[in-house]
């Protein structure tokens, strides 16, 4: 049981943080909307007063709460933020167990995360949408650091709130902290919330619980205890001051003197921090029988040995890294199609018919097998998505990437040209990844 609660909390931080291996949902969405009237009147009262905000000041906490098989487990993170447009922000770290702190200054950005002792330092861009449309460290951990921040100081907060969700209903009048509050009620793929924004001339977003119960049960199927397990995040936005008057202090940071800068806080080569070894590297790649998406034949590996280089990627539609990796391997793919690439995108566990939806919407062509059950993923050791597998000619893996990365074309576009050229990438002790 001890196990099950280390797994349930490293899983909960993972939410919490900017994890590029993604297991819930984040901005994109594949549901047609359905919006109650009343719901969607408040929701753009507080979208109107966000946008006109000029500085903002608030706490933020959070608490995940967690029970199983009669045990109970919480976990608690806690930061400040300071926004003033139309490029200085600050949220900084105060409690808990999610350590990192991010500031704008307006001339550079510094993210640091104390319990690797490092930061990194980038100019900073001309005003902060930037930060909700391109693919950087900073930006990603922007998104997707404190869960629903994002949806406060984006350039568009409704539609940034209503990414993945299917539907939104208005459900009563209620209390929270002295103040009367809306509350909102939203249904999306991997998870459900409570939404409470205070009534008035000030529609400040107070409190979100996110019913994590969808999760934990696909979960369960490796770990069978999730299925009953309970599992919410609650998120409260506390004195908050619109437009208050911000000093050059309030997004001042110095590094600390044990801090190391970095360009990066993927591990480098010959930083000793690389991940270990897949154990798929150099062995026979797992055999598959899968069914096509579109029908015709299953695929088979056996069929383009001796012939072709295949890339596999194992996603789902629900994963925003695998939202954002696929344009990338879409391109590889048309690019080296007719060079000798077999490419299979491999779904894991979801319905055809929300499948062919999303890829009718995102307009992706791609050749997608059905892993149904899982025992494709489980074959290639597939513990996080998207996970992206190169195999030779020879039938052997010759790299595997976890997670996603801006510079994944290239990587790939390198690597499928060495094994067509017949040359090796996994000599003894290849390490996994974006190598």
């Amino acid at each position: 049981m001890k196990t099950l609660f280390k797994l349930f909390g490293i899983f909960s931080l993972a939410v919490l943080a900017r994890a590029e291996v993604m297991t819930t949902p984040v901005p994109g969405t594949t549901n047609a909307l359905q919006i109650e009237a009343k719901a969607d009147e408040v929701l753009k009262q507080m979208d109107t007063f966000y946008r006109s905000l000029k500085s903002l000041k608030l706490d933020i906490d959070v608490q995940l709460h967690m029970q199983a098989e009669g045990m109970k487990q919480e976990i608690a993170s806690a930061w400040s933020a300071a926004l003033q447009r139309p490029n200085k922000l600050a949220i900084n770290y105060k409690s808990g167990q999610n350590q990192f702190t991010f500031v704008c200054d307006g001339r550079l950005l510094n993210v640091y995360i104390p319990v690797i002792k490092r930061y990194l330092e980038k100019p900073a861009p001309a005003n902060l949408d930037v930060l909700f449309k391109e693919q950087s460290e900073p930006a990603m951990l922007l998104q997707q650091g404190v869960p629903f921040f994002a949806s406060l100081v984006a350039p568009d907060p409704r539609a940034r709130l209503l990414e993945d969700v299917a539907s939104v209903k208005y459900v009563a009048t209620e209390m929270w902290q002295g103040a009367e509050c809306h509350k909102l009620r939203g249904e999306q793929s991997q998870f459900d919330w409570d939404l409470w924004i205070e009534k008035g001339k000030q529609p400040f977003i107070r409190k979100v619980v996110m019913d994590m119960g969808k999760s934990a049960r696909r979960m369960g199927d490796k770990v069978p205890q999730m299925k009953q397990a309970q599992w919410q995040i609650e998120i409260q936005f506390n004195a908050n001051e619109a437009n208050p008057t911000l000093t050059d202090e309030a997004f001042k940071f110095v590094p600390p003197a044990n801090a190391k800068k970095v360009d990066s806080f993927r591990p480098q080569p010959g930083q000793g921090e690389e991940e270990a070894p897949s154990p798929l590297l150099g062995k026979p790649a797992p055999e598959l029988a899968l069914k096509l998406l579109e029908g015709g034949e299953q695929v088979s590996l056996a069929k383009h040995k001796g012939k072709d280089v295949v890339l596999l990627d194992f996603w789902a539609t629900w994963c925003g890294p695998c939202r954002k990796s696929l344009p990338l391997l879409a391109e590889v793919a048309a690019q080296y199609k007719d060079k000798g690439l077999a490419f299979y995108a491999i779904n894991q566990r979801e319905d055809a018919d929300k499948i062919k939806d999303f890829l009718a919407k995102q307009n992706f062509k791609l050749t997608v097998a059905l892993d149904s059950e899982g025992k494709a993923g489980e074959a290639y050791g597939v513990e996080g998505i998207p996970q992206t597998v190169l195999i030779g000619k020879d039938g052997t893996v010759q790299a595997v990437h976890i997670g996603y990365d801006p510079a994944l074309k290239a990587v790939l576009g390198k690597q499928i040209e060495d094994l067509l050229a017949g040359k090796s990438l996994a000599p003894a002790g290849a390490k996994a990844g974006h190598k």
